[in-house]
């Protein structure tokens, strides 16, 4: 085995179908950190033809892996289709079209009869491993969701790592209110779909507006929850939902005053929120029970004399908070220790701002794995992407271009993030990887989509 150097080797164990096993150690280079993985056209092996619908499905697989930030799909290759149509695996493995390609894995997928066969070959290894048997439907946005669980299983295998294309994000989607309803200039609905963007689909249907989601706490035997703010009955006040309810959210936290801007803490202990309920805009925190639902009444866990807060943002492990406060006259992120319902309430929380190259800094989002913040900030007139790198306690840009970018917020994976854009006209959210840095826009048609929550 390599040492651990400039080389990170995973070791992952094969078990083949004549049952024998052997180990199989992906190496990735460090400064190259993305192996290059070939996907063979899809074919329908009974009708012997490719159909317009298999295309559709290998476009997903394409986008799922190319966009992994792990693995980059090489270009079709007319010699290399060719010699999968008349040869094996084990023929080709030898083949110098590899090498010149740089590539590393071939995925090939079988379908007969509905019936979807994945398998995985390494090239410099010569292994063959089929992953799981699927049965298609025959509709397109189902089938969608099992090519998003291929390309999940091919990382799983590769790398012991789980993948985002099985994921779905939550948003807020902005239209223009019914011309029935006199009182309401805009409408503004949450949604959810596939990380893709694709299958998205209303969750609430009130005659309100319902802004920034996060997902909720999910009791055992319940459909996932999902808590958002809806100004339905006056002040906005934080509600709670299911994927499943249509619509029928229900208030979750009994304070006076305004609510805002939820967020859940990892091991679905407390939710953090922002409140005037003390007379400005605070930071509050609020302890629940997964079954039990709400334990005791919010503390008040930041305040500064003549100051806002917003935004707060979980540390993965519930420890500590970053949110926003300009507490010093811009808005700039800070962290503090969460506080407990023991903790006494004369003394303010030592704030520390990480925020200082720019001066207007919103929207903080913690990483899942704790060693990054992104965060939006005012970059020569433009919000743009941030991200803040604990280790090296340096704060580097990530996007760029001339529309304003806010509410980052990021994947399970921590190597993506999702973003809105905020024009005057429009807003639509991306999709990006700190591998690649190159945003792709996963939201189309009318309304504004924004407040993204993964």
């Amino acid at each position: 085995m390599f040492k651990l150097t400039s080389l990170i080797s995973f070791i992952y164990l094969f078990t083949f179908s004549n049952s024998f096993a052997e180990e199989l150690v992906v190496h990735l280079n460090v400064s190259q950190p993305q192996v290059n993985v070939y996907i063979e056209e899809l074919i329908n092996i009974k009708e012997g033809k490719k159909q317009e619908y298999l295309q559709a499905l290998e476009d997903v697989l394409r986008f799922d892996i190319d966009n992994s930030a792990r693995m980059k799909v090489c270009a079709k290759h007319l010699q290399i289709e060719t010699l999968l149509k008349t040869k094996s695996f084990k023929e080709l493995q030898s083949h110098l079209l590899w090498k010149e390609l740089q590539v590393k894995y071939l995925i090939q997928i079988h379908i007969e009869n509905k019936i979807c066969t994945p398998t995985l070959c390494s090239i410099d290894y010569g292994y063959q491993k089929e992953l799981k048997k699927f049965e298609l439907e025959g509709s397109l946005l189902k089938d969608r969701k099992i090519m998003h669980q291929i390309a999940d299983l091919v990382h799983k295998t590769l790398f012991n790592l789980d993948g985002i294309a099985s994921s779905e994000i939550l948003y807020a989607m902005q239209t223009k209110a019914n011309k029935e309803n006199q009182e309401l200039k805009y409408n503004s609905q949450i949604w959810v779909c596939d990380y893709d963007g694709y299958n998205a689909r209303a969750l609430t249907q009130e005659e309100s507006y319902c802004i920034t989601p996060c997902f909720g706490p999910n009791k055992k035997g319940h459909s996932r929850e999902f808590f958002y703010v809806c100004y339905d009955r006056g002040p906005s006040k934080i509600y709670i939902s299911s994927l499943n309810d249509f619509g029928e959210g229900k208030p979750f936290i009994k304070l006076r005053g305004n609510q805002l801007l939820p967020t859940l803490s990892k091991d679905r202990s407390k939710i953090a929120f922002i409140s005037d309920a003390s007379g400005r805009a605070d930071l509050f925190i609020q302890a629940i029970h997964p079954e039990k639902g709400l334990l005791g009444k919010p503390i008040q866990a930041y305040s500064f004399p003549s100051s806002v807060q917003a935004s707060p943002s979980f540390s993965p492990d519930g420890k500590k908070i970053a949110f926003v406060s300009d507490k010093e006259k811009s808005p700039k992120i800070y962290v503090i220790e969460t506080p407990s319902y023991s903790s006494s309430k004369k003394h303010l929380p030592e704030a520390l701002c990480i925020s200082k190259k720019n001066k207007e800094n919103i929207c903080p989002s913690w990483s899942p794995d704790g060693k990054k913040i992104a965060y939006s900030s005012m970059t020569e007139g433009v919000r743009q992407i941030w991200v803040y790198d604990f280790e090296n306690k340096e704060e580097k840009q990530l996007t760029f271009g001339k529309f304003h970018k806010e509410n980052p917020c990021w994947a399970p994976s921590s190597l993506h993030i999702v973003f809105n854009t905020a024009d005057t006209d429009s807003s639509d959210i991306y999709l990006i990887n700190l591998i690649d840095k190159v945003p792709i826009k996963i939201t189309s048609g009318p309304g504004k989509k924004h407040y993204p929550a993964w």
